[in-house]
């Protein structure tokens, strides 16, 4: 039998995105879906479009007309009306790709939770993923690591979901996809696909994604509350780290690295110090380098730090360079862009 998959899009006040966000389902190659459509106490012009929607697909189509109370409250009421086996989070201003429905529901015939990958504004991923790997289980209970890929690229088998279900509304204005990934991740894992199959959209409006006081406000707070579940079952308190230290040491674990090969280390942030620090005594560091360098004579952690244009002029000094930031994807573009010899570039992955 066919799996039905019930997508929730969760809206508040996005009705000049919200027509392309549900259009992108209904153009799926896969067809046996329902969409839910929970509109949060939107004062524009949302509710009439949904509407709309209503009357052309009614046996697709069902929209939910709440009170304003956030994220957490809105994903409670789509996850009530659904009917699927499958539950796919789209966010109203981002899209999906014509086969996202059709991947996942084959990669769901063995995987209870999935992720994938993103692109911004369909330019660059949102992440680089460890592709059709299962380890971001064993990143949040080692490294305290919560996952990057956003609400539009998860979704999960229902039967596993009334695990976590109800959110905490209070807690969960927004973020509310931060909270059922990292509690489905206490019991269970989810697998990766690293091929885009949607769009992630930054826009004005969408503070969140250059937001990095709300990233460690809501990491904080969610890792408290699993922390307090971990308790009632009598399992290991996972050790709060930094999100350059839980990131760094995660991405760490992707990297193929070999001790004859001489390193460049690219960046000088929190992560290059963890990189630094984790790999000094296992393999050969000549320097670091980065964007923004432009005297050679910098030392950085008792290391010359080396300009971009140096890299490029004097390929022979060194054999790779590891790129040591949360922005992979861009940092990576920009390196190949510079001239950097793609063999060189050791990319780690989530």
């Amino acid at each position: 039998m066919k799996s039905l998959v019930s997508v929730i899009i969760t809206n508040f006040n996005y009705e000049q995105y919200l027509p392309e966000a549900i259009d992108s389902v209904l153009n799926q190659t896969y067809q046996y879906f329902e969409i839910i459509v929970v509109d949060d106490g939107s004062n524009d012009n949302s509710v009439g479009l949904i509407q709309k929607f209503e009357a052309l697909y009614p046996s697709k189509i069902k929209g939910i007309y709440k009170k304003n109370g956030g994220q957490a409250s809105a994903f409670n009421r789509g996850f009530e009306c659904a009917q699927g086996n499958i539950i796919a989070f789209l966010d109203a201003d981002d899209y999906w790709y014509e086969n996202k429905l059709e991947k996942i529901v084959e990669y769901h015939k063995n995987y209870a939770g999935i992720q994938h990958n993103l692109l911004i504004n369909n330019q660059l991923k949102f992440a680089l993923l460890e592709d059709k790997v299962a380890k971001q289980k064993k990143g949040l209970e080692l490294f305290g690591f919560l996952g990057t890929i956003p609400t539009s690229g998860l979704s999960f088998q229902k039967e596993y979901l009334k695990e976590i279900f109800p959110i905490p509304e209070k807690e969960y204005k927004i973020c509310a996809d931060l909270y059922v990934k990292t509690m489905f991740l206490n019991n269970h894992d989810i697998f990766s696909i690293d091929n885009p199959l949607g769009c992630y959209r930054s826009h004005g409006q969408n503070h969140w994604f250059s937001s990095q006081a709300s990233s460690l406000e809501y990491n904080k707070i969610t890792l408290d509350k699993l922390n307090k579940q971990r308790e009632k079952q009598g399992r290991t308190i996972i050790r709060r780290n930094n999100d350059a230290e839980a990131i760094g040491f995660f991405m760490l674990n992707s990297l193929q690295l070999e001790k004859d090969k001489r390193h460049v280390i690219y960046g000088m942030g929190e992560m290059a110090k963890v990189f630094f620090e984790s790999l000094k005594d296992s393999i050969n560091i000549v320097s670091f380098s980065g964007s923004y360098i432009e005297d050679k004579e910098i030392n950085f952690l008792g290391k010359p730090a080396w300009p971009l244009e140096y890299l490029i002029n004097n390929s022979s000094e060194y054999d790779k360079v590891i790129i040591s930031s949360s922005h992979v994807s861009e940092i990576l573009k920009y390196l190949e862009e510079s001239g950097i010899d793609k063999e060189k570039i050791l990319v780690p992955k989530l």
